[in-house]
């Protein structure tokens, strides 16, 4: 073996690559991850600010609940039992605000307690409400690997068609209920009339079996990860941005860092963003035509966050996560065509010291990335940390302070007890999650495109295999599904599934 030889390289620390490499590593196989970032863990990163900890994208989780899906591939993965949850309560883990009215419609744990907790806010709509469940538990058997077993893609085929807002159209003609249904839409940037059904299905199913916060924070997964990769000779090396993956003779032969250095493997696993991919793929095999329709793909919409610590004792703690839309129009806010911030999310931790309150608050909304297209030539990540200018600065206030300001409408007692700021806009997406402009959640899903969006483990060169949240689905269970699949490839995916159900 020359020197830096693997089984498989992995380019990308995000989960995908995570438990892809995990998986491999468990039979065997000599694994090397490579990370741009001081920090592994792609979405699952964490930051602190005046010592609390924050998530940088995933503030919960669905699905992590005995016997679910994801619980199932966290345990085959070795790292359920030592993962640390909060639970949201039962009765509205998600709660929906619309304007300046009081009312927050909750969205409970169990399919039945679901029905039950809406109910009283639309009496006249049980059968809709019912007609809501069967649908999602409909579309979602539809996807094997969501329950853990084989299939065939012609069973996608048959749910695929149904767009989001024109099914919720069909289950009822209330339009507030609808737009409580798809109340939480930031979980995965659905637009109307183009996102799928099955988007919507997937995730909020989950949520509806169970929702946890990973406590300090999600990065734990990550580490978790990276000892049990450990445990099997597995290994990372970060601060090492791969600059080009070197095809010889119809297969990758190595990945070259920006140091100069060259990891050699049999197999390559790309865990970063198609496009990124091809920009560091110099290969006839990837031909003009798939580089035009990845490069030409419209991505998710970006996002502008606050991350507040807050004065001790001061602000009440909510088990739960508040989203608030400007108008009876969920969707308007993934498009940024209106007046800004149409919708915004509230994301609470509770205060261990002082039960009770909040000893922190995150606030997410939407923003296009054309808002910062001044800054898009600079960069600042851990591998690489720069400053912008004092323009930028200014811009972020500014859009902070007219968020804030809106968030207080609904949280008065926020102000003046605010101890520390910071604040990550599209370009803090971009840098750290290495997908075009921020994107949030990659690529946009479009149902009456569906293979045009969707992307294949396989590519056309042999050894080089893609996982991540562009391939398959995306968020936490999505994307650890499709780690199963890409893995699957190399060991047998009704080899792998077995393992993991047994």
């Amino acid at each position: 073996m020359r020197q830096s030889e693997y089984d498989i390289v992995i380019i990308g620390s995000g989960l995908g690559g995570l438990l892809t490499a995990v998986f491999l590593a468990k039979e065997g196989m000599k694994v090397c991850v490579l990370e741009k970032n001081k920090q592994i863990g792609g979405c699952l990163q964490t930051f602190a600010l005046h010592k609390k900890v924050f998530d940088s994208c995933v503030h919960y989780i669905g699905g992590l609940g005995e016997g679910h899906t994801l619980n199932r591939i966290f345990s085959y993965a070795g790292i359920m039992d030592k993962l640390s949850l909060s639970a949201f309560d039962t009765n509205g883990f998600d709660r929906i605000a619309f304007g300046d009215e009081q009312i927050e419609y909750p969205q409970a744990t169990g399919k039945e307690n679901f029905i039950e907790q809406l109910l009283p806010f639309f009496p006249e709509e049980k059968a809709a409400l019912k007609k809501y469940i069967a649908t999602m538990s409909e579309v979602t058997s539809h996807f094997p690997l969501y329950h853990l077993r084989n299939g065939s893609a012609d069973e996608k085929i048959a749910v695929t068609s149904l767009e989001l807002s024109g099914t919720l159209q069909h289950i009822t003609s209330n339009k507030r209920l609808r737009n409580v249904l798809a109340g939480n839409n930031l979980l995965y940037a659905g637009v109307e009339n183009v996102s799928p059904f099955y988007l919507h299905a997937l995730v909020l199913e989950s949520y509806l079996h169970s929702a946890h916060k990973v406590m300090p924070g999600s990065s734990q997964i990550a580490k978790l990860l990276w000892q049990e990769l450990q445990k099997h000779g597995g290994e990372i090396h970060r601060n090492l941005g791969v600059t080009k993956l070197v095809e010889e003779n119809g297969q990758i032969c190595y990945a070259e860092t920006e140091g100069g250095q060259r990891f050699y493997g049999k197999q390559f696993i790309s865990n970063i963003h198609p496009a990124a991919l091809l920009r560091i793929t110099d290969s006839d095999l990837l031909r003009k035509a798939y580089r035009q329709r990845i490069n030409g793909l419209e991505q998710t919409q970006s996002a502008f966050m606050i991350n507040l610590v807050l004065r001790p004792g001061t602000v009440a703690h909510r088990d739960y996560n508040l989203y608030w839309h400007r108008t009876d129009d969920v969707f308007i806010g993934a498009t940024n065509k209106a007046e800004w911030p149409q919708t915004y999310a509230l994301y609470f931790v509770g205060d261990k010291e002082r039960p009770g309150f909040a000893e922190s608050l995150s606030i997410l909304t939407y923003m296009s990335p054309v808002q910062t297209a001044l800054w898009d030539t600079t960069e600042n990540h851990s591998g690489r940390p720069t400053e912008r200018d004092e323009t930028y600065e200014s811009f972020k206030q500014s859009y902070a302070d007219q968020l804030f300001n809106k968030v207080l409408e609904r949280v008065p007692e926020l102000k003046g007890n605010i101890l520390a700021q910071s604040v990550a806009t599209p370009l803090t997406y971009r840098d750290y999650t290495h997908t075009p402009n921020g994107a949030l959640y990659g690529i946009l899903k479009n149902v009456h495109e569906p293979m045009k969006t969707t992307i294949a483990t396989r590519t056309r060169i042999p050894n080089l295999l893609q996982t991540g949240q562009n391939v398959n689905l995306h968020g936490v269970l999505g994307v650890s599904i499709t780690a199963i699949a890409t893995a699957g490839e190399l060991i047998g995916l009704d080899y792998l599934l077995g393992k993991i159900n047994s």
